[in-house]
């Protein structure tokens, strides 16, 4: 079980998710997830942490851009270290602090504006939130016609109720939170980690939604 002091020592953190394997099963479960985007589709990922999520979407859509944003700016300096390890282009990535709770609202020079992104993901950071619903409403927004919302959520089995506790992690219920994200006009799937994903299979399960062209 990894510490909650690792989240002030994002070097060390990052490594640990490495040596555990759950990097490598949550890049197993992005591999396979179909996604039909632009291959020069734009990625804004928020809570980046070490980059995992968005990383890997980068790297499965060969020609995609990335938006990297945490309230931690040595969060942002390790997904950028990542980055450089995956031997992912620094011109396809940009990074700025960002707080879930007002994710409109970062030290970038413009605004985040709606509709323009074509995939906005998370990777357990919803629940950070001060309010989830109107950080759902806000992020919808920004998802162009035909987008997705991925969010590698905490599941509501012992270990991930277990995890979330330790780092103060308050997700919205799974029912509720399908119900909240359909009701932006999205067409919801929620797809279980295999055995395959170990050790991430313990604590996530994802949450893919398409926003619909009627919108």
């Amino acid at each position: 079980m990894i510490d909650k002091n690792l989240y002030k020592k994002p070097g060390l953190y990052d490594k640990a998710l490495k040596f555990i394997g759950f990097e490598r099963g949550l890049n197993n479960f992005i591999n396979r997830l179909k996604i039909d985007c632009p291959e020069d589709c734009t990625i804004l990922d928020l809570g980046c942490g070490t980059g995992i999520v968005g990383l890997q979407l980068i790297k499965k859509i060969s020609s995609s851009t990335l938006l990297a944003t945490d309230i931690e700016e040595t969060f942002l300096n390790e997904t950028m270290k990542n980055a450089k390890e995956r031997a992912i282009e620094k011109n396809r990535i940009s990074v700025g602090i960002l707080d879930i709770s007002n994710p409109t609202k970062t030290n970038l020079s413009k605004k985040l504006k709606p509709n323009s992104f074509d995939i906005v993901c998370m990777g357990g950071s919803l629940g950070y939130s001060k309010n989830q619903e109107d950080t759902l409403k806000v992020l919808s927004g920004l998802i162009k016609k035909g987008g997705y919302l991925i969010n590698i959520e905490m599941n509501e089995n012992f270990f991930g109720k277990l995890i979330g506790s330790k780092y103060n992690y308050k997700p919205i219920c799974l029912k509720k939170l399908v119900s909240r994200i359909s009701n932006e006009g999205f067409e919801v799937s929620t797809i279980k980690f295999s055995i395959k994903d170990f050790p991430a299979n313990l604590t996530r399960i994802g949450i893919i939604a398409r926003r619909n062209d009627r919108k």
